[in-house]
């Protein structure tokens, strides 16, 4: 009877575990807003209006990504560090990084029923070509930004490798800087030149000095106290901005950075153009789309699909499907994930936006620590559209028929052919949508006109290898993008 009752208890146990790490747990959903500006930076809401907004309008998870340093400089070689001129607008350096991220906290303590999480928006690198003096000047890939989300600590911000912030590109003593203290020795040997050599009986100089050489000599120590002022503080940077193209170092160099801090990065609008050939003053600006980015940089979080990031990259076939086949294949350590980024910084109604683009992210629990978990492991679907807030995607998930099921971010493994389920409905009004599943870049199963509310389920090819499932969902007023469950 005992070991009846002892096995009937295993049995029992095992039940509400499985229950509670797997198939019977209740995910969250949180809709969310990541990518917004404040007036830190280029934004025209301050943060409390922000997260009001926000609240009002049913959004749970509020990430802040003001600009982290907005300065650009412009130096005349070869003293660039003494002959120079500088721009610099708002910014979270020029706010007060302390000040910024006391403000966020103080909004999460009156805002306790929200989660509102800091971050920035980054601009690693750009470099120049051209000249002032021949009215060409042009600055490049200033427009190349990547989101970071999670860092908490005032230095880890003030460290951030970006281009004119020096403390974070820092690489040690250049010991070729102190030239110049050579020279002046130089300088000050030619100020001790005399005309001719004449000594009278005790050793003394007679001779006059050399006014030419006394010139020359004035002239160096001149010259070399400039280029000490220059090169001060002797210090070589990782980059600068006066050659060229670095192509994918300085981003993976950013990259890199945040994921040590235990922070979070994304893709800003991999697929966006600047080209402005209107002179801001004298100078034009230029960044081209950089999808080529994506695959060329490593362990970064994700991108931002939504809404420069979908025609190139997330679209059926490109660039992120060849970075998860990649992955599936070892060839990438990390998957890439897609969030919405709402870009909104001082243009428009911001409440108007957030109802046409939401990412949601799904947590077992309402903590900003299971919200950057569930941000980390992909955990997230995105929407945009008209009618973006009234659909709900009630399941996404993929299973073998015997307990194992793996949601959205998961892996999973299959001892069967794996069962794909699909649940969706809008809450306020019904409509016919389109529904692409998608592994490895293909459209496997292409529902059209499909009714709402609907509950779909089939079952996929067994796995051979590691590999992947998908999900898009189109309608008039909706477009929306899950991440993939990994299943082998």
């Amino acid at each position: 009877m005992f070991q009846i009752m002892f096995q009937k208890g295993l049995w029992i146990l095992g039940i509400i575990l499985f229950c509670r790490v797997g198939f019977c747990q209740d995910w969250i959903k949180l809709p969310a807003i990541i990518h917004i500006a404040s007036t830190v930076s280029d934004g025209e809401h301050s943060l409390s209006e922000i997260v009001k907004i926000a609240k009002d309008n049913g959004i749970k998870v509020v990430v802040i990504n003001d600009r982290d340093l907005m300065r650009w400089e412009y130096g005349i070689w070869p003293l660039r560090n003494l002959i120079k001129k500088r721009v610099e607008i708002n910014s979270i350096f020029k706010y007060g990084i302390k000040r910024y991220l006391n403000e966020i906290r103080m909004l999460q303590n009156k805002f306790s029923d929200l989660i509102i999480i800091p971050g920035t928006e980054s601009a690693p690198f750009y470099y120049w070509e051209g000249s002032p003096f021949r009215r060409n000047l042009k600055m490049y890939n200033w427009h190349k930004h990547i989101l970071t989300v999670g860092l908490e600590k005032d230095e880890d911000y003030r460290n951030l490798p970006v281009i004119g912030n020096f403390k974070g590109l820092r690489d040690g003593l250049a010991i070729i800087k102190l030239w110049p203290f050579l020279t002046l020795l130089v300088g000050f040997v030619c100020m001790k030149k005399r005309i001719y050599s004449y000594k009278d009986y005790q050793g003394k100089e007679l001779a006059p000095y050399s006014k030419k050489w006394r010139i020359t000599g004035v002239f160096i120590i001149i010259l070399s106290f400039l280029f000490v002022l220059n090169n001060w503080p002797f210090l070589k940077f990782k980059f600068d901005s006066y050659h060229g193209d670095l192509g994918s170092f300085p981003y993976q160099n950013f990259i890199n950075y945040v994921e040590k801090k235990g922070g979070l990065t994304f893709w800003a609008h991999p697929e966006a153009e600047y080209i402005l050939n209107l002179k801001f003053g004298k100078v034009s600006f230029e960044t081209r789309a950089h999808p080529h980015l994506l695959l060329e940089t490593k362990n970064y979080t994700g991108f931002s699909i939504f809404y420069e990031g979908y025609k190139i990259v997330g679209k059926p076939g490109g660039v992120w499907d060849k970075i998860l086949t990649g992955y599936c294949k070892g060839e990438r350590e990390k998957p890439i994930w897609a969030i919405a980024g709402l870009a909104f910084d001082n243009k428009g109604d911001l409440a108007a936006a957030i109802r046409k683009l939401q990412t949601i992210i799904l947590v077992p629990y309402l903590t900003k620590e299971a919200v950057l978990n569930s941000l980390r492991k992909g955990r997230v679907y995105v929407k945009k559209g008209k009618d973006s807030f009234d659909f709900s995607l009630i399941d996404f998930s993929v299973s073998d028929g015997l307990g194992k099921k793996g949601i959205i971010g998961d892996t999973v493994k299959v001892e069967t052919r794996p069962l794909i389920h699909l649940q969706g409905q809008f809450l306020n009004n019904q409509q016919r949508v389109e529904i692409k599943v998608i592994k490895e870049g293909k459209v496997i199963k292409d529902y059209k006109e499909v009714e709402t509310p609907f509950n779909l389920s089939f079952y996929g090819e067994a796995p051979v290898s590691k590999t992947y499932y998908r999900v898009e969902i189109k309608s008039k007023g909706i477009h929306l993008v899950t991440n993939p469950i990994f299943v082998y």
